[in-house]
């Protein structure tokens, strides 16, 4: 795989929005402790991330069919630091579940533009591509639980922290001046000459192809809705789990978000390998088992360094559960990439609202405990879809096949 300054300008991008998507998640507990709202109502916040993504996916082909993908791009990342700011001085919980909207649907737009751009500019080698863009976006998530935590526990509160997306997204966009170069559009529409939909080799039996394609890709979506499900949930609830199961500080709890994502960043880093070697359901199935481990141990244990540990090993299992989901939803899209990409939305949208908020509900009736047990619901979930995939696909349209050397990129 060849990385070029594109690669570098995309992977910089989607690293500066995961520093507040990662931010965001140890945040909630935090909002409902200043806001004295129960876990539900402290959910909705997650339900705004939903409902932007919800938005986005019927808007992005538009915006990008009169825009072009990188001026819609563009647009999107300098969108993410407004909306960023505006939840930094937002009080109440309409002002944070209104800032956290906006600053959640431009969000969703640069990951929508960025995913079939990477597909599109690195062909053979895209799914390596993903893998590596999702690992630069939990690379700087990483920090932002820690600095939030930090400026908690010197009592500066969270703002500050949510505000340096700001910062980052200046310095990303001083980068694309210096830069110069232009991010991948769109391709010809199906059917141009020599257009190409970026949905893998088309099936012998054209007859047969489109049923059979809208089935898998359906799968494939709902792989999405289960993986989606499970890192919102971890990432949301997590440190209210530590904090209410082994007894760990609120400070603690949110810097303990850090030790879930060190396990996807190191996972994503050294995970694209296998992309390039093993079919993308079989090392989705992988990472599931990987993941149903160190759940086990996170949900257990009430001691603080195990529960810990069972989050780095979630991490390192999740770290390829979402990359490879869109690796299985580009690959069986019917009608391109940049419309397969919007379609994402809708399903990632449905996770992000209902699963957080049927873990709060749960929780609040019952117990945490018993409300976490979603997670490994979601997980056999997505095991079962992706073993339905990889047995109705042809191996040649779903194993990854070696990189090629391309000029292109993909974050």
């Amino acid at each position: 795989m060849t990385r070029d300054a594109t690669t570098w300008l995309l992977y910089a991008q989607i690293a500066a929005y995961g520093y507040f998507l990662y931010g965001f998640g140890p945040l909630v507990p935090l909002l409902r402790d200043e806001q004295h709202t129960s876990r539900f109502v402290a959910s909705l916040h997650g339900t705004a991330f939903s409902v932007a993504m919800l938005l986005c996916a019927p808007l992005f082909p538009r915006l990008v069919a009169r825009f072009g993908r990188g001026r819609t791009l563009w647009g999107a990342i300098g969108s993410v630091a407004v909306g960023a700011l505006a939840l930094a001085v937002a009080h109440g919980t309409v002002q944070t579940l209104g800032a956290t909207l906006l600053t959640a649907f431009f969000g969703c737009l640069t990951l929508t533009a960025i995913w079939p751009s990477l597909s599109d500019h690195h062909g053979a080698a895209g799914p390596a591509a993903i893998s590596e863009a999702n690992a630069a976006m939990s690379g700087m998530g990483l920090l932002a639980p820690l600095v939030i935590a930090v400026l908690v526990d010197r009592g500066f509160g969270w703002r500050p922290g949510i505000a340096l997306t700001a910062v980052l997204v200046l310095a990303v966009v001083l980068l694309g001046r210096f830069l110069r170069v232009p991010l991948p559009e769109a391709p010809a529409p199906s059917g141009a000459p020599g257009a190409g939909t970026g949905a893998g080799p088309e099936p012998a039996d054209a007859s047969a192809a489109p049923a059979r394609s809208a089935r898998l890709f359906l799968a494939a979506l709902g792989v999405i809705v289960a993986v989606a499900g499970v890192e919102m949930c971890l990432t949301q609830w997590q440190s209210d789990y530590l904090r209410e199961h082994a007894g760990v500080s609120a400070a603690g709890a949110t810097a303990a978000g850090s030790a879930l994502v060190v396990g996807i960043f190191v996972g994503r880093l050294f995970g694209a390998r296998f992309t390039l070697r093993f079919a993308a359901p079989l090392v989705l199935i992988g990472s599931l088992g990987v993941s149903a481990a160190g759940f086990t141990l996170f949900w257990a244990s009430t001691v603080p360094a195990v529960a810990v540990t069972g989050l780095v090993l979630c991490g390192l299992g999740m770290a390829l559960q979402f990359p490879m989901a869109i690796v299985l939803v580009l690959a069986t899209a019917t009608k391109g990439v940049d419309a397969a990409s919007s379609r994402m939305g809708y399903a990632s949208g449905t996770a992000f609202g209902a699963a957080p908020m049927l873990l709060a509900a749960l929780s609040d009736r019952i117990s945490p405990a018993v409300g976490y047990l979603l997670v490994p619901a979601l997980l056999v979930l997505a095991a079962v879809l992706a073993g339905l995939i990889h047995r109705a696909q042809s191996p040649a349209a779903v194993v990854v096949p070696a990189p090629a050397v391309t000029p292109e990129l993909q974050s």
